[in-house]
């Protein structure tokens, strides 16, 4: 399977860093043994020097698409971005370990989202959707220029990673109902249900797993609130001084996503959530130029505009999930967001969304 290094040259020139991490070069090394190659003439070839593993490794964006490329061209007996999911760690990121481990419930693990995608990845993002009893890990990346078809290698390392990261999280546990993916079925489709287990579709409106919802909320851990802080303290100050200042309105945002009962609540409610005061809450945003109700109110509108892609979802629940009184109230809401009533917005989206 060979990746089209055009299109990879494409999607670098488009990012902007210098220089992007490559956080589990021990998973490389292992991902290429299970392939049955080694990793170190690929990245020779590719330009790419490993004199020290006591530190993260950082190199130019086409180095490593470069050697990225060519373990999937030479891979044998296994698909290797499957391989590298599969293999991955957050190698000199122990902080991200002890956050994963002191964590009571996949709702609170995906928190790790936000914060991998400032440090690790910030052309990705995995958004939490949950349709009644199904909850979807959907992964979208993001390339100015690039048609997102070319990612789809790149795409599949992260499905598996998730994968992976999860199941240790639950203990083996079979917590994956099945896989979506946007892509066509390509040459190598039966090693998608080989990999996962589970039933995979080609296809569909976005890469995605599928999981039962309630898995967000079983009980993982013993929650420990001394080594839970401490986790979240070490992830902060390394944000800060690699990223510098977060603002707080990306914090308001993903929460918003990550636990959707506040948006049927208040300011109160999601200052609770990030332990802040509500008057702090507000002072905060109101210095990043923006208000509460006028994030909650995007928020709702997103996830408005995702639950109605789901036509087996009626009105009056996605007005009772959105918090609003009754289906007038929403419908009047969505057409100001929008310009159109979300009977027109899911008429709109047409038969090919399920």
């Amino acid at each position: 399977m060979v990746l089209d290094i055009r299109a990879c040259f494409t999607m670098l020139q488009s990012l902007t860093s210098s220089s992007v991490p490559v956080p589990a070069l021990g998973s490389w090394r292992q991902a290429a043994n299970t392939c049955g190659f080694s990793i170190e003439p690929v990245f020779r070839e590719a330009g790419i020097s490993t004199p020290d593993v006591t530190v993260p490794l950082k190199v130019p964006p086409l180095n490593l698409f470069r050697a990225f490329s060519k373990c999937v061209e030479v891979a044998k007996g296994h698909h290797f971005p499957f391989a590298l999911g599969e293999a991955f760690v957050f190698e000199h990121f122990a902080e991200f370990d002890t956050f994963v481990a002191s964590c009571s419930t996949l709702r609170e693990m995906l928190e790790l989202a936000s914060w991998a995608r400032e440090l690790l990845a910030p052309w990705m993002a995995i958004h939490l959707d949950e349709f009644g009893a199904e909850a979807h890990l959907r992964v979208e990346m993001t390339v100015r220029d690039v048609d997102t078809r070319e990612l789809c290698h790149v795409r599949e390392v992260t499905l598996a990673a998730i994968n992976q990261l999860i199941r240790r999280a639950t203990k083996g546990s079979k917590w994956l109902l099945s896989v979506r993916v946007a892509s066509t079925a390509p040459s190598h489709q039966q090693q998608f249900t080989q990999h996962f287990g589970v039933p995979v579709f080609f296809g569909e409106a976005a890469d995605a797993l599928v999981m039962d919802r309630r898995w967000l909320d079983m009980p993982l851990n013993t929650f420990v609130p001394e080594m839970h802080s401490q986790a979240r303290q070490m992830i902060e100050r390394r944000l800060t001084r690699e990223v510098g200042e977060r603002r707080l309105v990306d914090e308001v945002r993903w929460a918003l996503e990550r636990r959707p009962e506040l948006l049927r609540d208040g300011l109160e409610a999601t200052a609770a959530a990030l332990s802040l005061h509500p008057r702090t809450l507000q002072r905060r945003l109101q210095a990043e130029g923006v208000k509460y109700v006028d994030v909650q109110s995007q928020a709702k509108c997103q996830r408005a505009q995702t639950m109605l892609k789901r036509r087996a979802i009626s009105m009056e629940s996605i007005s009772i999930e959105l918090g609003f009184s009754d289906r007038r109230a929403f419908t009047f809401a969505f057409k100001r967001w929008t310009g159109l009533s979300p009977s027109a917005y899911r008429d709109q989206l047409g038969q090919g969304i399920r």
